[in-house]
C-alpha cells in the first residue's frame, strides 16, 4: 500500500519529503526485519532518496553483520552519493563478511571503490580521513586462519574444519557460526581444481582439527599437502605445511588459534542438506561396488556433484529446484465454507488506522484422483500419460 501511494504522489508532483515519509512508514510495523529493511532501501533508491536508503543498508548491517546484501547494495550508492565514509563502511564489510561463490571479483570491486575514495580524500586535502581509510583496509584483509588442502590425480579429497565450540565447516555446511567459509571445494582430475579452502576471517580462539577424507578416484601418491595460514596479515603470521598420507580412515590435524578474534558466534542460516549427503553417500557406495573409475566417469561425478550444490547454495530444495529427480506431494488444506480476514495497518504518525477487510467463499466442486505411479497425473485420462494410472 505504501509503495503505491508514493509512486501515485511522484507521479503527482508531490515534495520529495513526502513520499520519503511514506516509504519509511513501512518500516515503523516491520520491527527489526532485516529483509524488509533492505526492500525498503531498494525502494527508496528507486525514488531517489538514496541518502535514507543508505542510512537503511547500514542499519541493517548492524541488526545482520553477516548477510552480504547491505554492504553490496549499500558499495553502489555510496560510490554515487561520494560518502567515503559509508564506502569505507561498504568495503571494509564486504571484505570481511561476503564469501559467495563470486567473492574474489565482489573483493576487488570494493578495493578498487577503497582506493578510489583515498585517492579523492587526499586530493582533497583529508589526509587523516585517508590514513584512518588505509588502515581500516588493512584490517578488513587480516585472515585469523587459512586452511589449504591440494592435491594431484583424478580422485577428490574433503576437507572439514571443527572449531574450538562445536563448530563444523564442510562442503555441506559451508559457512559456520564460528566465522569459518569453505570458499572453495575442488575435485580432479584438473589440477587447477584440485584444492579445498577453508577461510576464517575472525575466528573463534582455541583448538581446530582439519579433517581429510579420501572421497572418491586415485590421488597421485597417495598424498596431498595441507597449508596452514595462521593470522595473515598481522606481525604474527605464520605458515606450515603439513604432508598427509592418505589411507583407510581420516587424516586430522590439530591446529591452536591463541589470538582469534571473535567473541559471539555468527548468525548462520540453516538449510536442508540431507538430499545432499545421501547423493554423496550412494557415490562412495557406488564406488565400492565398481571400483576405480575412468577419467570420464570421474568428470561426470563432478558435475553432478557440483550442480547438487549450486541448488543448496542458491536455497532451492531439492524437489523443486533445478536437477529435481524426483517427485514429492505437497500436501494442502483447502477451507470450505465463508471465512473473514481483517488487517489493521497504522499510519507512520500514529495519526490515522486503516482497517481492510477480505472475505472469501470456498466450495470444493470436484474431487480427482491422483497417481504418483504415472507423474502425477489423474487416473484414467489418456491424454496425460496413461489410462489406468500404472504405465508411463
Amino acid at each position: 500500500m505504501y509503495d503505491v501511494l508514493a509512486l501515485s504522489m511522484k507521479i503527482a508532483g508531490r515534495p520529495k519529503a513526502q513520499f520519503e515519509r511514506v516509504l519509511l512508514s513501512r518500516i515503523d510495523f516491520t520491527g527489526a526485519d532485516v529483509p524488509s529493511m533492505i526492500y525498503s532501501a531498494a525502494y527508496l533508491t528507486r525514488f531517489e532518496a538514496r541518502d535514507q536508503a543508505l542510512a537503511l543498508y547500514r542499519q541493517a548491517s548492524r541488526l545482520a553483520p553477516a548477510r552480504p546484501e547491505p554492504y553490496l547494495l549499500g558499495l553502489k550508492l555510496a560510490r554515487r552519493q561520494k560518502d567515503y565514509e559509508a564506502v569505507r563502511w561498504a568495503a571494509v564489510g564486504i571484505l570481511t563478511t561476503v564469501w559467495t561463490g563470486d567473492y574474489a571479483r565482489l573483493h576487488r570491486l570494493a578495493e578498487n571503490a577503497a582506493m578510489d575514495a583515498m585517492t579523492a580524500l587526499r586530493a582533497a586535502g583529508r589526509n587523516k580521513q585517508a590514513d584512518d581509510f588505509r588502515t581500516a583496509m588493512q584490517a578488513a584483509h587480516i585472515r585469523d586462519l587459512v586452511i589449504k588442502l591440494s592435491w594431484s590425480g583424478e580422485g577428490d579429497l574433503d576437507l572439514t574444519v571443527e572449531g574450538p565450540r562445536g563448530t563444523v565447516c564442510s562442503n555441506e555446511h559451508r559457512r559456520s557460526p564460528g566465522g569459518g567459509v569453505l570458499v572453495h571445494d575442488g575435485f580432479g582430475p584438473d589440477q587447477k581444481n584440485c584444492f579445498d579452502e577453508y577461510v576464517c576471517a575472525q575466528g573463534v580462539p582455541g583448538r581446530y582439527r582439519a579433517r581429510i577424507r579420501h572421497t572418491s578416484g586415485r590421488i597421485v601418491g597417495k598424498r596431498a599437502l595441507l597449508t596452514v595460514i595462521r593470522y595473515r596479515g598481522t606481525p604474527y603470521e605464520s605458515t606450515r605445511k603439513i604432508g598427509i598420507t592418505l589411507g583407510e580412515g581420516d587424516r586430522i590435524v590439530r591446529i591452536a588459534l591463541p589470538r582469534g578474534r571473535r567473541r559471539v558466534l555468527a548468525v548462520v542460516p540453516r538449510r536442508s542438506t540431507s538430499f545432499l549427503r545421501r547423493k554423496r553417500t550412494s557415490r562412495r557406495s557406488m564406488i565400492q561396488m565398481v571400483g576405480p573409475r575412468s577419467a570420464a566417469s570421474l568428470r561426470a561425478g563432478g558435475r553432478f556433484t557440483a550442480t547438487r550444490r549450486r541448488a543448496f547454495v542458491t536455497g532451492l530444495r531439492p524437489t523443486t529446484g533445478a536437477g529435481a529427480v524426483g517427485f514429492t506431494p505437497t500436501v494442502t488444506v483447502l477451507p470450505e465454507g465463508v471465512s473473514n480476514t481483517a488487517m489493521a495497518i497504522i499510519s507512520g504518525d500514529r495519526r490515522y488506522v486503516r482497517i481492510s477487510v477480505a472475505p472469501l467463499f470456498s466450495t470444493i466442486t470436484d474431487v480427482f484422483t491422483f497417481s504418483f505411479i504415472n507423474n502425477g497425473n489423474p487416473v484414467g485420462n489418456p491424454g496425460l500419460g496413461g489410462g489406468n494410472g500404472n504405465r508411463r
